[in-house]
């Protein structure tokens, strides 16, 4: 955990488990900028000084940042100890947390460095969401709506009229969109086919939300990023899938609305560097999922730097 979720969500965690009130405790620091080598370093010498043994569980207490780089420590530690995620932000409940990847950044890359390690159990409790800020919670907003528009077009619809406050009086929402992830992971639990629908908006917003780490005071967050990935590869979308016009500004308004309009600046060749490092390419080729329709995906769309750069372009100047 950090020293938020230690303030925030470390009583209601024990009081539901008061046995792990004698659990040893692993502080990390607060953010993505932290989700790194030195951080996961630090965890193995805990781990070390503790003699957690193959049969110790690490117990990962917080939002994406935790449960990726927590899940990475202990899928690689002595090759492999148990553990269990809580997530505590909504972007962790509804996809950090589920799923089995874990990883961390390095040299400023997103995720570059992990592994498929799925957690013994996944424990959600929406009552969390009230510790987080209004930021966090649009962020997560953003990846609720990615799930919808990957897969289904009656939750996307459902979504359209609502907004992060509503995620407070409706956990349901939260369980659909696991469940929906759940299904694609189950059928595809090593990214070979199906499950690189869920990459819809990550090729561009993980290669922004780099960008923004090394350059910016104030950092991006994931579902910011992917917000701005989203609107991007929507854009693409209706040159190289069809999606249609109508659809296009249905999805750009919603996001926006939802999620907000990012300032962001870039250079150009700088960030084309992070998209060539993502773990998604294919034989140097730019791999993206782009969406022919809302509810729908397809997967493997390989795409020249210009339409990318054109893309940003486009939603620099919404």
């Amino acid at each position: 955990m950090d020293e938020n979720t230690k303030r925030h969500c470390k009583g209601p965690l024990l009081s539901i488990f008061p046995e792990l009130e004698a659990a040893n405790e692993i502080l990390i620091p607060v953010g993505e900028p932290h989700k790194n080598l030195e951080t996961c370093n630090n965890i193995w010498l805990k781990l070390i000084a503790n003699h957690a043994d193959r049969h110790s569980l690490l117990v990962n207490l917080g939002g994406g940042v935790i449960t990726d780089l927590g899940g990475f420590a202990a899928a690689s530690y002595k090759r492999g100890i148990t553990f269990c995620n809580v997530p505590t932000t909504l972007l962790g409940m509804i996809d950090a947390a589920i799923g089995g990847k874990t990883g961390l950044d390095y040299e400023g890359m997103k995720n570059i460095i992990g592994s498929f390690s799925f957690a013994e159990k996944t424990f959600i409790n929406p009552g969390f969401l009230k510790t987080l800020p209004v930021r966090q919670l649009k962020s997560g907003f953003s990846e609720l709506l990615k799930i919808a528009l990957i897969s289904d077009k009656l939750f996307w619809k459902k979504l359209n009229p609502l907004n992060y406050p509503d995620i407070m009086d409706r956990p349901g929402l939260i369980k659909k969109a696991v469940g929906l992830k759940c299904k694609i992971v189950l059928e595809d639990p090593l990214e070979k086919n199906v499950r690189k629908k869920l990459n819809f908006g990550h090729t561009i917003g993980h290669a922004v939300e780099s960008y923004s780490m090394m350059h910016d005071k104030k950092p991006l967050l994931h579902g910011e990023a992917v917000a701005i990935g989203m609107i991007c590869e929507s854009w693409i979308s209706t040159g190289e899938c069809g999606l249609p016009d109508s659809q296009l500004q249905e999805i750009q308004e919603k996001i926006t609305s939802a999620c907000g309009k990012q300032k962001f600046k870039f250079e150009k060749a700088a960030l084309i560097r992070f998209i060539k490092n993502d773990k998604k390419n294919k034989k140097g080729k730019n791999n993206f999922t782009l969406l022919p329709a809302i509810g729908e995906a397809c997967i493997d769309n390989f795409l020249n730097d210009d339409v990318i750069v054109e893309a940003l372009d486009f939603y620099n100047g919404l």
